[in-house]
């Protein structure tokens, strides 16, 4: 099999270009001369999520977990300079599917977290449920214009079962799930021009 590989600069504290190698047997890192090298079967663990930051809504990251060593955290950002990023979603992709074939091969069950964390999802859940209580309380306790009109108390139930909808679709948007690697959605990766 003839490696794929993906090339970025991480940020200014990188002293260069970063080269990221799938090969049959590995993961393969090669940076300022030094070679590092992630067996497949050490991974534990793959997440794939779109995760903009500022100057770089079209940011997605792809986490792996080696067994006993540190996350490795791949997005399609390429470091120019100060707040000015490339996107490298056209060797990003191929990359992450290449890396997502040869877990397979390696482990046939594998699956990856599409979305947000777990630990992270329910801090976001809490604040969204807060959220919607203290805007319903808002709409029960603050006078307004509704408290003049006949069943307004309904009205304003109303309004409160017409938020958790919305609510709710957040919800099951943002829920981790686990998808086979051989079937990665096109949502948990960049678009890529031309495609």
């Amino acid at each position: 099999m003839e490696p794929v590989i993906y090339r970025r600069q991480r940020d200014r504290l990188s002293r260069s270009e970063r080269e990221w190698r799938v090969e049959d047997d590995a993961l393969v890192s090669r940076g300022s001369g030094a070679e590092k090298r992630y067996r497949w079967t050490d991974i534990v663990s793959v997440r794939l999520t779109a995760e903009p930051l500022s100057g770089r809504p079209w940011r997605y990251v792809f986490e792996l977990q080696p067994r006993h060593q540190r996350k490795i955290v791949l997005d399609n950002a390429h470091y120019l300079g100060p707040r000015e990023f490339e996107d490298r979603s056209a060797s990003y992709a191929p990359f992450v599917r290449a890396a997502a074939a040869r877990l397979v091969a390696t482990n046939p069950k594998a699956q990856a977290l599409i979305g947000e964390t777990p630990k992270r999802y329910f801090f976001l859940l809490l604040t969204a449920l807060l959220l919607l209580g203290g805007l319903a309380f808002v709409l029960v306790a603050v006078p307004n214009p509704l408290d003049a009109l006949p069943y307004s108390n309904l009205i304003k139930f109303g309004a409160i079962l017409l938020m958790l909808p919305v609510f709710w679709r957040w919800v099951l948007k943002a829920m981790p799930r686990g998808v086979a690697l051989d079937a990665i959605p096109e949502r948990a990766l960049p678009p890529v021009a031309g495609s």
